[in-house]
């Protein structure tokens, strides 16, 4: 059966990415070692109750709620938070993040928070990119999806 975007394979999407992050960090791009990430069921974007929570190096409740002020903004408005910044100020409401660092992509909604914005939104990126990678394997691989009998999953 094909699970979709569930707490496994967002956690099994963190374990390959987090030594990237990690290797961001020692090049000198990003300016910690440190944040949070955020992914919401695509069904049904809930940021109460999201699919996977995580973190590099040690939790901080203000990374958690960065990170929940960035999903209340794209939500709200279906735009990657920089384009609202960037493109769409007019959007923002009182109360409003002013930081990037969510997007969306076909329907997931990734947010991230730890170190400066564009390497934020970079993070939220490479998670799309790595589930969705994910998720076609679990369809093509040998006993995969398309493996099943009968067209509907």
């Amino acid at each position: 059966m094909f699970p979709g975007v569930t707490a496994e394979t967002c956690e099994q999407a963190w374990d390959v990415l987090v030594p990237a992050i990690e290797k961001a960090h020692a090049a000198g791009l990003t300016n910690g070692l440190r944040g949070t990430i955020m992914v919401l069921d695509p069904a049904e974007p809930d940021p109460a109750a999201p699919v996977f929570v995580a973190h590099v190096g040690e939790p901080a409740p203000e990374f958690l709620r960065n990170v929940e002020g960035k999903v209340a903004v794209t939500i709200r408005t279906g735009l990657d938070s920089s384009r609202v910044r960037q493109d769409f100020p007019h959007l923002y409401r009182p109360g409003d993040i002013k930081y990037p660092g969510a997007i969306i992509r076909d329907g997931l909604i990734v947010a991230f928070s730890g170190v400066q914005g564009d390497f934020d939104e970079m993070i939220c990126e490479w998670m799309v990119a790595t589930l969705r990678a994910i998720g076609r394997d679990r369809f093509s691989r040998p006993g995969g999806a398309d493996d099943a009998d009968g067209a509907y999953l």
